[in-house]
């Protein structure tokens, strides 16, 4: 069997047997003491994360909280950080780095948690920090003490009674660790001032980290099984000889002999701020000792589960079990009734007489008067018309109780039933949905079918006659508004206003008819009606509706009450627990869209004391402010009450807001100062943390990254943030923080995104450029091929008319040519007419010219002259002949 087999068998055992116990709610609450009046009882609540809310495993080996306020949990199956509202698991499925996940031993120094397992160590705060491989020191022994040795590095300590110095990743023996016995190593206890108790089978010893010195400060024979304190006392246990004081010098005084401290398990015990000593018993439930004194502290949540570690802070205590997980016990913020018999009844209406006597009603058990400490019961075997009571009112010294079978009345002093009133004394019905005195004192009966009376100041009965479309109406709540109408709420019909008992008005909300249902009125201080209904609560300003719903911050779309504390909110009740609204986030609402308005809130349920989170509705009043303003809220197993001034002194308590971790694709990056996302990437997830162990559920969250938007966008229950495709640049991301339904801080991250290389400016402006150069010869190309096409047009129509001239010049060239030979035919015919004269009248002329005497010619001067002029007038009859010719061949080609 192995080391880690033999260490736990008995754990192992304890579980088998556990398993066979039966299981309870994860929330419950138990009576602790009794204030304000002996109805009450001071009540704390026990919640418990088990295997089924997020721990990977039921047993507990160490507990403890590390520098930032998480709460470490180690378990069989990992190791878990809890901030008060979601465990997160570190084993070696989602960290790769870590050697194994079952650590047993915890030891808490200024550097963080040092956890031990089998083979390696890990170093804890807010993530894992660093892993070391401690096969070396661990074979065949494991590990049982930790400490920093002020080098930064570590001194371990093992079962066989070793110590190794850890520095700079390697392991060496210590050198002046040389003690006169073998002993095995149960712990170290630093106390400062290089000093380092350790504690053994043989005795305690001091190690001296400045002087490099060990000594043994105890007798050999004890055996110092646990060295636990608070700073102010230092305590020894030892199994076999009781709880010791240590002192100064180092003598130990005893403070519980072995008897006293007989089955205190060892591991759990530790010492409160008050120098009380806690441990969990080996039995059942813890051990306080206190003064000498010594008492049992039993947690019927727990059974016979065994408690092996402890926390106290406060008025907080985190048990780790072996078997149930982690319990964390606190003060309820509800308290419940110290009242054995309302206890898990199914409560219904709630209401208080003018004597300050609380009476309240039930599903079936009858009715129950609280007085003076006094419980009084009525059912249907002492007088009451049914044991089913939907309502409760009072009016001159009686007290009516209203069920489905009429109403019953109560004498209230005597206790006594003297008469009841149903369909034969006047009602519309038998079924009573609400009973109510108005400052007239009047009082006034709401039934089914149309039936709306009261009873005026003398006791006379008054039905209210209606329209004839109302009879049917079912009229289930009423409120007196500050002008002293009566505003009451139906089924399906709105609401109906009275003056006296003049209806003056009547209104439907925007609702769908199985929404339309009013179970509870408030009126502000501004007038403004605020009215709770099966779709939500709607709210009617100046004249116009307007509605909260689930997306705009509401826990539930069924809203049962609506009651104001009477300083600075309203509370409001749910199928799923109570959430308090601060008036200045309803006067927001009034001016703020409905689509994009989420309204901050506060939110309890059974993890703060309620007997179970689900209020009850359709009854009258549904919750009711007592006369020291306490607020009682029925629920299906029993009466909540909320101490309002305690409630408004919480908002003192503190929290712690941390940024965890950051996520980028496989790799988890703790966030520090700023986020810087690398290139490539576009999906991520941020993950924070808001440390609150006494009321996780108080607080409303927002988110933007955009410092310039106004809209803030609301967080859900998981406290992880995922970004989507954000551009390349300088983003701060902003939480806002409500508690209370008050503003509490704003914190933000810088987140860096970083650019591709073709996502830099550089190469945005080189891209740019180059566009800009592309186009520029685009257009070039694009005006050289239009210039080109335009050219090739050009020359293509002035080839074609080119080409179309020369055809016709080529037509002309054949036509010049006939036209030519035409013309030498003519020249030819013309040079041989022409000739003859012309040779003629130019010899006439030469004779004529060079002789003086004509006789030779045998012609006269004259004779001459009249043949020059015939054969001139020959010659011009040719030309002209010619000529004609010549015009005949112009209008042949016209």
């Amino acid at each position: 069997m192995r080391k880690a087999e033999l260490r736990y068998f008995f754990f192992f055992l304890a579980s088998i047997f556990l398993i066979c116990q039966p299981e309870k709610h994860a929330f419950s609450q138990s009576q602790a003491g009794i204030i304000d009046g002996s109805e009450i009882a001071q009540n704390y609540v026990m919640e418990i994360w088990d295997n089924s809310k997020g721990l990977p495993q039921n047993a507990v080996f160490a507990m403890e909280k590390d520098n930032y306020g998480y709460l470490w949990v180690a378990t069989e199956e990992g190791l878990v950080r809890f901030d008060g509202k979601t465990p997160k698991v570190f084993d070696e499925e989602n960290y790769p780095e870590m050697l194994e996940q079952t650590y047993y031993i915890f030891f808490k120094t200024e550097g963080g948690i040092w956890a031990s397992g089998d083979r390696s160590i890990v170093l804890i705060d807010k993530n894992i920090k660093t892993v070391i491989d401690a096969t070396e020191i661990a074979d065949k022994t494991w590990i049982r003490a930790i400490a920093e040795n002020g080098n930064g590095g570590l001194l371990v300590g093992n079962q066989k009674g070793e110590i190794f110095s850890w520095d700079e990743g390697t392991f060496s023996p210590l050198p002046y660790w040389n003690p006169e016995t073998q002993s095995e190593i149960l712990g170290f206890y630093p106390l400062g001032n290089s000093i380092i108790l350790v504690g053994t089978t043989k005795g305690i010893y001091e190690l001296n980290l400045e002087s490099s010195q060990a000594k043994l400060v105890t007798e050999q024979d004890f055996t110092a099984q646990k060295i636990f304190g608070n700073g102010d006392n230092l305590f020894v246990y030892s199994q076999d000889k009781g709880i010791f004081r240590i002192k100064e010098d180092y003598k130990l005084d005893q403070v519980y002999t072995f008897e006293q401290s007989i089955g205190v398990n060892s591991s759990s015990l530790i010492v409160d701020s008050e120098n009380n000593i806690w441990a969990g018993s080996l039995e059942n439930g813890l051990i306080k000792m206190s003064e000498g004194n010594i008492s049992k502290v039993i947690y019927p949540e727990l059974q016979t589960y065994t408690v092996r570690k402890i926390i106290k802070e406060n008025n907080n205590l985190y048990l780790g079990t072996l078997g149930k997980g982690l319990a964390i016990v606190r003060p309820a913020k509800i308290k419940q009734l110290n009242l054995g018999l309302l206890e898990q009844k199914n409560i219904k209406p709630i209401y208080q007489a003018g004597d300050s006597s609380i009476w309240i009603g039930t599903k079936s058990d009858g009715l129950y008067q609280i007085k003076k400490g006094k419980l009084n019961s009525w059912n249907d075997q002492n007088g009451l018309l049914q044991n089913r009571v939907n309502t409760i009112g009072a009016a001159n010294g009686k007290v009516y109780v209203g069920s489905i079978a009429g109403i019953s009345i109560i004498d209230q002093e005597s206790g006594k039933i003297t008469g009841y009133l149903t369909k034969e004394n006047g009602l519309k019905s038998n079924y009573i949905y609400a009973i109510y005195r108005d400052s007239k004192n009047w009082l006034w009966i709401l039934t089914r079918y149309g039936g709306i009376h009261y009873l005026d100041e003398n006791g006379i009965f008054h039905p209210i006659e209606l329209p004839e479309k109302f009879t049917s109406t079912g009229f289930i709540s009423i409120l007196e508004l500050q002008n002293k109408q009566i505003l009451i709420g139906s089924i399906s019909q709105g609401f109906f206003r009275f003056e006296n008992d003049k209806l003056i008005e009547s209104q439907n909300l925007p609702l769908t008819p199985g929404e339309d249902l009013i179970y509870s009125m408030y009126e502000d201080n501004a007038g403004d009606l605020w009215f709770a209904t099966h779709g939500g609560i709607v709210l009617y300003h100046q004249g116009n509706f307007k509605i909260l719903r689930k997306h705009n911050g509401l826990k539930s779309r069924s809203v049962f009450t609506i009651i104001s504390d009477g300083k600075s909110g309203v509370w409001t009740t749910n199928n799923f627990g109570v959430q308090y609204f601060p008036n200045s986030e309803l006067d927001k609402f009034k001016t703020s869209g409905e689509e994009d308005f989420h309204i901050a809130n506060n939110f309890y349920n059974e993890s703060h004391g309620m007997p179970n989170s689900e209020a009850n509705g359709l009854i009258f009043p549904s919750a009711i402010k007592d006369f020291s303003e306490r607020i009682w809220i029925p629920t299906v197993e029993g009466v909540g009450i909320i101490q309002s001034p305690s409630m408004y002194e919480e908002q003192s308590s503190g929290y712690l807001f941390i940024w965890d971790n950051l996520l980028v694709g496989d790799q988890k990056i703790d966030i520090e100062n700023e986020v810087v996302i690398p290139r490539g990437e576009r999906m991520f997830q941020i993950s924070f943390s808001l440390i609150d162990f006494d009321n996780p559920d108080q607080y409303s969250l927002y988110y933007r990254i955009n410092q310039n938007s106004e809209q803030w966008q609301p967080i859900n229950e998981q406290r992880l943030l995922n970004f989507t495709g954000l551009k390349p640049g300088r983003y701060t991301l902003e939480v806002k923080i409500h508690r209370h339904g008050n503003l509490e801080q704003i914190y933000s991250l810088p987140i860096q995104v970083k650019a591709i290389w073709f996502e830099t400016i550089a190469f945005k402006i080189f891209v740019l450029l180059a566009f800009g150069v592309l186009i520029y010869f685009m257009m070039k190309y694009y005006s050289n091929m239009r210039m080109k096409r335009k050219l090739e047009s050009m020359v293509s129509q002035r080839t074609f008319e080119l080409s179309n001239a020369n055809e016709q010049l080529k037509k002309a060239l054949s036509e010049i040519e006939n036209k030519n030979k035409v013309l030498l035919d003519i020249t030819w015919y013309q040079s041989h007419l022409v000739r003859g004269p012309l040779t003629k009248a130019m010899g006439i002329a030469q004779v004529l010219n060079q002789f003086s005497n004509y006789q030779e010619i045998g012609l006269s001067k004259e004779e001459l002259e009249q043949e020059l002029l015939e054969t001139l007038e020959q010659l011009d009859q040719m030309v002209r002949e010619t000529h004609s010719m010549s015009e005949n061949i112009k209008n042949n080609e016209a």
